[in-house]
């Protein structure tokens, strides 16, 4: 019991935890990232003992990716071509084979990864002490296996070494002042959390490689929430490029049970993900899992959202 109440302490304390005190609890280990211009979160990962490349970690993306240029240069075997649903539709994309993936010390195996141009070159930041290359993308695939959990708040992922979840029990976060939403993987990889508003249900994807929460016009017109023009956007993964992209508060829209009418969102076109229980909802970004200090557990299938304790 001490054991899980110190990993949880962890989990919603800390901002920076060294390797050597990860590897010290044998259940788990510790990946530092860091915060883009754009609130993304990127891990350092080599791949097949390369140098240090910068990763995107995206709950957004069903499969991992890796740029053209790396799979050239260390001559990774490609394995043929997949199909890919995503939210930009359905895409034959080339499938790479990579024999060692490491983020700092955290071994993550083997696996395959699309072969894909990486959509965000010019995102740059100051929290990085090596070359700020933007290589890949780490996905879904390899966030589940490893039971990945998310701290948006302290850019930190926590990855099991013992099986597909760490040992943390939602009481913890619930005493902290978070409140427990429950995350569905559907059939096509997505992590999907159930949203309300008006008598009305939609799934939304929790999406850690899209800058904004960008809701279902839909939503906006059915509900009659008063928006404001902010211009275009374009949402490159969700295969959008250039639309109108409105801002409102969504009075009486809940993620569970958590109230997001005090948070100003995005509204604007997306496709829909595949295998979803309900009506098309939208993305939840990387503003409202920063501002509202999500801690993403995949392994045990639940999102822990804070309150602003400021209103």
């Amino acid at each position: 019991m001490l054991r899980v109440a110190w990993l949880w302490l962890v989990l919603a304390f800390s901002f920076r935890l060294s390797s050597a005190l990860a590897n010290a609890d044998e259940g788990f280990t510790v990946v530092q990232t860091v915060r883009s211009n754009q609130l993304h979160l990127f891990a350092p990962v080599s791949v097949n003992n390369s140098k240090i490349m910068w990763f995107l970690v995206d709950t957004g993306a069903p499969k991992s990716l890796i740029s053209p240029a790396v799979r050239q240069s260390l001559a990774l075997p490609s394995t043929g071509s997949e199909e890919v649903t995503s939210l930009v539709g359905k895409r034959t994309i080339p499938i790479v084979f990579i024999q060692t993936v490491k983020s700092m010390d955290t071994d993550l195996g083997s696996g395959y990864f699309l072969e894909a141009p990486i959509a965000f070159p010019k995102e740059g930041t100051r929290q990085a002490r090596v070359a700020f290359d933007k290589e890949g993308l780490l996905g879904m695939n390899f966030l589940v296996q490893h039971g990945a959990v998310i701290n948006c708040r302290t850019q930190q992922i926590f990855f099991s070494r013992t099986g597909p979840r760490l040992p943390l029990k939602g009481e913890y976060y619930e005493r902290m002042g978070f409140t427990q939403i429950p995350i569905r993987i559907t059939p096509t990889g997505y992590a999907e959390v159930e949203a309300t508003s008006a008598g009305s249900t939609y799934s939304c994807i929790i999406d850690t490689g899209s800058f904004w929460t960008t809701f279902n016009p839909k939503i906006a017109e059915e509900e009659h929430i008063m928006t404001y023009r902010r211009g275009m956007i374009s949402l490159p993964y969700a295969g959008e490029i250039n639309v109108p992209f409105l801002m409102g508060r969504p009075r009486g829209f809940k993620i569970g049970g958590f109230d997001l009418s005090d948070l100003t969102v995005g509204f604007a076109p997306t496709h829909a993900a595949h295998g979803t229980a309900h009506e098309w909802g939208g993305l939840l970004g990387a503003d409202l899992l920063f501002k509202r200090h999500a801690i993403i557990d995949l392994g045990n299938r639940t999102l822990y959202l804070m309150a602003d304790k400021k209103k």
